[in-house]
This record gives structure tokens, C-alpha cells and sequence, in this order.
């Protein structure tokens, strides 16, 4: 509807300005420009700075668009009008002239009242359209009665119809003017934007209505002509503001107010209107009708404007009100209040309405000194502190002060006192203390101090306080400090077989008995759980001694109200600053350590801090880490150790052996890394790694026709696991290889462990055709009856029923091998490392042996070569006497991992 009232309003106003055209055109000559013609244009120059000005508004922001849009409209009227008056017969012409330019300057004046604004804001056009029509109408009054009226009387005579059309809008640009200087002193921003603006607009106003004059007063052709000119060229300079509107920047900061200037011109208008009376009645006498309207009017703008200023007064002292009592109201429900301090720190002013108030010991606070209200004690620190801020020497102009200060209560309240410096603000000309009653706040951070340093169960104090205590006593004595750090052996079974009350109740008196040992300089605490710690300010020999005592206190039995005894022993781990190097972090990871050490040995002991366990601990925890990403970066392998038939003396399987071989830890022995995978739960992905590996060189073997099988080492872990059996069979599978030529070997002593699930999963495996070995046989602690229950195919006779420390035979061998023929198992007597080994198993008529006397665990291509150029291996071995580098001793059996 907006553009559809735009489109028409200028189909309008073009339709006027070419019927102008066609008229003058008509009417005159080519010879020469009449008066008429020269209107014309004027109008049609006008039109089209008023079309393009309107097109430039389109792209200026939303908000400031509509008065750049309500100016380009003004042009757009007075050139209709002006083209309506060249071709509308006389009287019509003059009423569409005068009516258009009023409208040409109501429209201009909207359009500068609400420039400085965003949008239209009611109550600053009110102000400034009151106040801009005072100082108009007032100049205007001025101006008419003592120069323009003289003279139109002596040059026109009296005011005809068309005159008035020229006269009214002459003065209502004039009011225009009054509105736009102003309004440009009350604004605080874009002052210069706004002087252009309303300069250029009575520019176009003034140029156009000297050329309607110019051509109705018949003036010569070439003073119309000029006067032309200079419309268009005042209608393109507005053209041009509005272009330079389309790239202003926001003003960064509002300039200030100058309310003085405001008042001095509207009061200046007032001068000048009272000065037209006094000069009009010494000279002339009694003011015409013409010029009482005027001064009526500038009266009733007067009005006006005290009208508003009642209104505003008002206004105002309610808003004042209303922010008083909101004051008043928060004031009073707040923990602050404030006071006001003249330079000599007299009370000048206090809320009523505030939660509390200061008094002196006689009860009073306005007038008294504001020392006269703080403590004895802390007077003579706020006097200084106060007498620093009044001499300027504070950088931020406030104090901040904590005091006591007595309440009409007569009680003393601790108080965060802030003192800013007001002296040089009208309003305040003081200082101004605002006063927070903070001792509710100061018992609650004592309260949370306490309960934040300190164990709510035992009363100990808690990691925090230790941390702390730590920290001080490592940075004071630095060699003369040791940590204890205690945790009780069996907790977990008292909890889980008593209750956690009962478990609750064990905790304090093992806290009340590590109290008992306490000297003043030493500090206990609980750190968690049933973790204590004891930090001494002591020797490392005085250490020993308490953790002597202190393990033997806690060994006495535990006596309770219900008449129960509970037997409860503790570990402890000792170390000293000197061994934490002043770090006490550090410190309390050494008595972690020392702790560790001492449940290894069997608890109910103390240790002391040995750096040969910290280095295998640190050890053990980097074999786990890097040994997560082994697999992937291939750094796994397999050896084979080669398990010969002493019949045929042919290898008739291997031992898969594996292997790992760091780039930066180097080669890793399986004692290191094969413990460091089964806490960390690595052992089922290189169990399955290995079946995998296993199958894939049975695969390879059958291909060449070798016939030999392969063994694998697996945990109970892994056999109890499902998904173990699975892989196994997937790996078989998909190597095309039978199960039987697979052997999983599993340590006598793990049969220990869940035996009736063990041999369910060993029976589903056999049943899929899987060999089971039970490997290391006679150190474990299988009987001969869960021997004959067991899902068994081989026995692997364990070392040290074959070998002695002295080379020689084992008395079980023979018996050993005996009874694997008895329960139709295949023996295999491992360990052999000695001729005499050797040849007792052959007597004994063991089947198969293994060991290093015949051949080490080598690579999968060396004993590919073994078994297809070298069947007779055994033979040719030539039983080799071990070398002082392939003693039982120098090989350890772990290898065989």
C-alpha cells in the first residue's frame, strides 16, 4: 500500500509538471523564454531532484529513511503546485500554489523533527516542535512588523487572495526555520547533519517561493529564469545530503548538551518579540490585527511549552518518587547501607529506610564523626586509609575498608565498607560509604574453611589440608619431613561382610588409635576410603619407629559396642622430602609406592620408599602403554620352539613363542611385557593375535606339505571368555587348516580357578577338534582325579620334574611319562637341556621333548627349513652340550612365555 501511495503521489506530481510544460509550451514562443516557461522548468528540475532524492532514501537505513523520504515528498509537492499554478486559471492557480507550499513546509518540518531520532519519538517532537515554533513565530513577529509589512504595504498595498498564498507559506518557512535551529541545539548528535539538512531545505523552500514572487508579481523574464536556477540547484544540494546521509557512520559518542545555549536563543526570540511591541508602539502605535495574530500565536506556543513543562514536572518528581521508594524497598531488605561524609567525615545524610543503622555510643548517626562509629581497634587504620582518599592520593578515587561498626543495636557487625570520593559531583559534594554487613557471610566461610580442610567422618583432616600441610612443611624443613601414608589390610571384607556402618564405625577408631601416635608438630588425615596418611616432622629413623608403632596398633583387635571383635592389620609406605625432592606430589607418590611395595611383600608391614621400585613400576606402566598400540604398528612376532618325536627323532610340531621388539625400548622380554598385558587386560587381543598368526604359518606349512602342528599358550581369562572360542574357529577357518593340527596350552595351576566352567570350554573347543595341552604339569596342584577329569590331549611334563640344579634327572620323569601312557595322553617332556636329560627321557620312553639342548625357539622360516631339508633333525643335531651361554641359567624359562 506504502509503494502503491508513493507510485501514484508521483504519477501525480509528473502529470502536473509536463501539463505545465505543455501549457507554457503552447502559450509561448521559441524565440524567446516568457515568465511562465521559466516556472515550468523550475518545476520540472524540482520534480526530478525530488524523483532522485526519493530513490536515494530507499537505500539509507529503515530508521532514518522516512525523513529523508518525508523532504523528498516537500520538493515533490511545491514542484506540483508551482506546475499546477502555470497552468490552473488564476484564482484555482493561487489556491493550489499557497496550498501546496503549507504543505511543502509541514511536510519539511516533520521531516526535521524527526531527524535526529531513529523513529518518532512523541515527546521530544513535542519539545522541539513547541519550542522551535516560539523562536519562529517570535522572529517571525519581529520581522514582519517592523520591515516586511512596512514594506509589502509600500510596494503591494493591501494583502490581496493571491498574496496570501504567498505570504502564509513565506511565513511558515520562516517558523520552519525557528523549528530546525532549535531543534539542532537540543540534540546532543548530529548536529552538523541537522544544521545542513534544515539550511538546505529553507534553501529550496526560499529559492522556490522567490520564483512563484518573481513570476506573480511579473518581475523580468531573466530574474524568474535565475531565481529558477537557483531552486533546482538548492533542490540538488538537499539531493546531495541525502547521498552523504546514505554513508554516514554512527556517531561513536553523543556530544554534550549546551541546555544554556537552548535557553539564551528561545530567550533572545522573547527579546526580540518584546522589543517589536516597544519599537511598533513608540513609533506606530496600536499593532494591526496581522501582527496581534502573530503575537497571539507566539503567546499560545508559550503556553504551550509552560503546558509542557507542568507536565514534565510532574512527570518527573513521580518517576523521582517512584525511584525513591524502589530505593527505599531494595535498601531495606539488603545486608548494605550507606552514609554520606562531608570532608571531615561528619554524617551528613543516612537512608531511613535501611535494614540497620550505625550509631555511636549515645545512639545518634547524622552529625556524628564517622570515626565515632568503628571499633577502638580499627580507628586508627580508617582514619589513615580516609585521609589518604580526601588528600587524592588514592588512584581510584574509593578505599575499601573492613570494620566493625556498632548498630543501634548496640552490637558490633563486621562490614565491607567501600569509601568512594564524591566531593566533586553537585549532587553529592562528600564522601559516600557504602557498608555491607558481612558477618553471616564471614561464620559461613569459617564454617566452609573448616569443613573444607577437615574429614567429617573421623575428624581428621582431609587431602586439601595435607596438600597444604605438605607444601608449608616441604618448603620449611625441607630434609626433616616424612609422609605415611597407611591403608588398612581386609576393610573391603569387614564392609561387605558388616555393613558400611559397621565399616564407618571401624574407620573412626582406626583414626582415634593413628591420633593416639600424633605428636603437636605432625598432622593425620584421611585421604579416602580406608586411606590415612600421617605427615611427621621427623627424621626418616623417627619414621621407621612410628610406622613400627603404628602397624602394630592397628594389629590389636578391634572391640565393639555389639561385643564383636574385628582383627584388622595395615600396610604402610614411608617417604621422606629428601627422596621427593621438594615436590609434594612427588612425596606423595613415593609413600604410594612404598605402600605398594609393602602389600606386595605380604602386608601388615611397613616400607620405606626404594627407588629400584619406583624404576620397575614406571617399568611395568610404560610396557602397558605402549603395548595397547603393538599390534597396530606391528611390532609383534612369533618364534618357534620345535617339539620332537624321539621315535623317529623327526620335529613333529612347535611351540609359537611370542615375541616383541620395541623401536624405542628395544627387545622385551615376556616376563616384562606378558604380567604388564594381564593387568591390563591386554591378554585376549594377543591370545587372538597369536591363534591368528598360528594358523596363518599352519597354513603355509601345509602348503608345503609339512604336517607338523603348532601350540599355542592361552590364560584362563581368555578361555572363560566366549568370544575366544569364536576367534579361534573364524581363525581355522579362514586359514583352511584342520583343527587338530592346533594346540592350546594352559597352565596346571589356572585349572584352579571356576574348574567346571574351564572344562565346559575346553570340551567345546576339543569338540570342534582343537588339541588341549596341559602345559608346566606338576608345579600346579591338579589331583589325579581332576586329572582324569579334564578335556586333556598332551601333558607337558613340567622342568623341574626333569632337570636338576646339578644337569641331573628328576626321580618323578619316568613316573610322569608313565602315567600320561596310562590315560592315553601324549607326554612331552619339556626342559630338556642336558645329555643326561636327554637320555633318561628316551629310557623312560618318552614320545616328544623339547628344550634347549636341542633347539632354541627360532624363526618361522628357519624352522621351515629345519623341517623340509632336515627331517632327521634330531639325529643331526647331535645332542649339542650346552654352552656356557645356553645354561639353564643364562635362558630363563620365561622365555618360553
Amino acid at each position: 500500500m506504502r509503494q502503491l501511495l508513493s507510485w501514484t503521489a508521483t504519477t501525480a506530481v509528473w502529470c502536473s509538471v509536463l501539463a505545465a510544460a505543455v501549457v507554457v509550451g503552447v502559450e509561448g514562443s521559441l524565440q524567446t523564454i516568457a515568465p511562465g516557461t521559466a516556472a515550468a522548468l523550475g518545476s520540472l528540475g524540482a520534480a526530478c531532484a525530488g524523483s532522485l532524492m526519493w530513490r536515494a532514501a530507499g537505500r539509507i537505513a529503515a530508521g532514518r529513511r522516512t525523513t529523508y523520504q518525508l523532504m523528498a515528498a516537500g520538493i515533490q509537492t511545491m514542484a506540483a503546485a508551482f506546475a499546477a499554478a502555470c497552468w490552473l486559471p488564476d484564482p484555482a492557480a493561487d489556491s493550489v500554489a499557497g496550498t501546496g507550499f503549507a504543505a511543502s513546509v509541514v511536510l519539511w518540518a516533520l521531516a526535521l523533527l524527526r531527524l535526529p531520532d531513529s523513529g518518532w519519538a512523541p515527546q521530544a517532537v513535542q519539545r522541539r516542535l513547541v519550542d522551535g515554533s516560539f523562536v519562529g513565530l517570535c522572529a517571525l513577529f519581529f520581522a514582519w512588523t517592523l520591515f516586511a509589512r512596512p514594506l509589502f504595504a509600500e510596494m503591494r498595498g493591501p494583502l490581496g487572495e493571491g498574496d496570501l498564498a504567498i505570504v502564509i507559506p513565506g511565513m511558515m518557512g520562516i517558523v520552519m526555520l525557528g523549528v530546525g535551529f532549535t531543534t539542532t541545539f537540543r540534540i546532543q548528535r548530529w548536529r552538523r547533519r541537522h544544521a545542513l539538512a534544515y539550511i538546505a531545505v529553507f534553501a529550496v523552500h526560499f529559492t522556490g517561493l522567490s520564483t512563484f514572487v518573481a513570476w506573480q508579481w511579473q518581475r523580468p523574464e531573466e530574474r524568474v529564469l535565475w531565481w529558477s536556477v537557483l531552486w533546482v540547484a538548492t533542490c540538488a544540494a538537499l539531493l546531495g545530503v541525502t547521498y552523504l546521509a546514505r554513508s554516514q557512520k554512527p556517531a561513536p559518542i553523543d556530544k554534550p548538551n549546551y541546555p544554556g545555549v537552548h535557553y539564551t536563543v528561545m530567550a533572545g526570540a522573547g527579546a526580540l518579540a518584546a522589543g517589536a511591541v516597544l519599537i511598533n508602539g513608540a513609533t506606530r502605535g496600536n499593532l494591526p490585527l496581522d501582527a496581534t495574530l502573530l503575537g497571539l500565536a507566539a503567546v499560545g506556543a508559550l503556553g504551550a511549552r509552560l503546558t509542557l513543562t507542568y507536565f514534565d514536572v510532574r512527570r518527573v518528581t513521580g518517576e523521582a518518587t517512584a525511584r525513591q521508594r524502589r530505593l527505599s524497598a531494595i535498601v531495606g531488605v539488603a545486608s548494605d547501607t550507606v552514609l554520606v561524609l562531608d570532608p571531615d567525615l561528619t554524617v551528613t545524610w543516612h537512608p531511613e529506610d535501611s535494614a540497620w543503622r550505625p550509631a555511636t555510643d549515645a545512639g545518634t548517626c547524622v552529625g556524628a564523626s564517622f570515626l565515632d562509629l568503628v571499633h577502638v581497634d580499627d580507628r586508627r587504620n580508617t582514619e589513615e586509609d580516609l585521609r589518604t582518599l580526601l588528600d587524592g592520593l588514592s588512584h581510584t578515587g574509593q578505599v575499601s575498608l573492613n570494620i566493625r561498626v556498632r548498630d543501634s543495636a548496640r552490637r558490633w557487625r563486621h562490614t565491607e565498607t567501600v569509601v568512594t570520593d564524591l566531593r566533586g559531583r553537585p549532587q553529592v559534594r562528600g564522601l559516600v560509604a557504602r557498608m555491607e554487613d558481612v558477618g553471616a557471610r564471614r561464620s559461613l566461610e569459617t564454617e566452609l574453611a573448616r569443613m573444607a580442610y577437615s574429614d567429617p567422618l573421623t575428624g581428621l583432616a582431609n587431602r586439601r589440608a595435607l596438600l597444604q600441610s605438605l607444601e608449608d612443611g616441604v618448603a620449611a624443613e625441607e630434609h626433616q619431613t616424612a609422609l605415611l601414608l597407611l591403608d588398612l589390610d581386609g576393610f573391603k571384607n569387614v564392609n561387605d561382610t558388616r555393613g558400611h556402618d559397621f565399616g564407618d564405625e571401624l574407620l573412626v577408631e582406626v583414626s582415634r588409635r593413628i591420633k593416639e601416635l600424633l605428636r603437636p608438630t605432625d598432622v593425620g588425615a584421611r585421604l579416602g576410603g580406608d586411606e590415612f596418611a600421617i605427615l611427621l616432622r621427623a627424621s626418616w629413623s623417627e619414621a621407621v619407629a612410628t610406622a613400627k608403632a603404628l602397624v602394630a596398633r592397628l594389629g590389636e583387635p578391634y572391640e565393639f559396642h555389639d561385643e564383636s571383635t574385628v582383627f584388622v592389620t595395615g600396610s604402610v609406605g614411608i617417604a621422606t622430602a629428601a627422596e621427593g625432592l621438594g615436590d609434594p606430589e612427588l612425596l606423595l607418590r613415593n609413600a604410594d609406592l612404598a605402600l605398594r611395595a609393602a602389600k606386595q611383600a605380604g602386608k601388615n608391614r611397613y616400607a620405606t620408599y626404594d627407588s629400584e621400585f619406583d624404576r620397575l613400576v614406571r617399568r611395568k606402566n610404560e610396557l602397558s602403554q605402549e603395548l595397547r598400540g603393538a599390534i597396530g604398528r606391528d611390532e609383534l612376532r612369533l618364534v618357534y620352539q620345535p617339539v620332537f618325536d624321539v621315535t623317529d627323532r623327526t620335529i613333529v610340531g612347535a611351540e609359537a613363542l611370542l615375541r616383541w621388539n620395541h623401536p624405542r625400548l628395544g627387545q622385551v622380554s615376556p616376563a616384562e611385557f606378558i604380567p604388564a598385558a594381564t593387568e591390563s587386560g591386554l591378554t585376549q587381543d594377543l591370545a587372538v593375535w597369536t591363534v591368528n598368526r598360528a594358523a596363518e604359518q599352519l597354513a603355509a606349512w601345509q602348503n608345503g606339505g609339512i604336517k607338523a602342528w603348532i601350540s599355542v599358550n592361552v590364560s584362563v581369562k581368555e578361555l572363560h571368555t566366549h568370544l575366544f572360542a569364536t576367534e579361534v574357529n573364524t581363525a581355522l577357518i579362514a586359514a583352511g587348516v584342520p583343527a587338530k593340527r592346533l594346540v592350546l596350552e594352559v597352565t596346571e595351576h589356572d585349572f584352579s580357578h571356576q574348574m567346571n566352567t574351564l572344562i565346559a570350554q575346553l570340551g567345546a573347543l576339543r569338540g570342534a577338534g582343537v588339541r588341549i595341552a596341559l602345559d608346566d604339569f606338576g608345579s600346579g596342584y591338579s589331583s589325579l582325579g581332576q586329572l582324569e577329569r579334564l578335556p586333556v590331549d598332551i601333558i607337558k611334563i613340567d622342568r623341574d620334574l626333569i632337570a636338576k640344579d646339578d644337569g641331573g634327572v628328576g626321580p618323578l620323569a619316568a613316573v610322569t611319562v608313565a602315567l600320561g601312557r596310562i590315560l592315553g595322553m601324549e607326554v612331552i617332556a619339556e626342559g630338556v637341556e642336558t645329555d643326561l636329560q636327554l637320555n633318561a627321557m628316551i629310557a623312560a620312553e618318552a614320545p616328544l621333548v623339547q628344550g634347549y639342548l636341542l633347539a632354541k625357539p627360532m624363526d618361522p622360516d628357519d624352522l621351515t627349513r629345519w623341517l623340509t631339508e632336515e627331517p632327521k633333525a634330531l639325529a643331526s643335531a647331535a645332542y649339542p652340550v650346552p654352552g656356557p651361554r645356553d645354561t639353564p641359567r643364562d635362558v630363563p624359562e620365561s622365555e618360553k612365555s
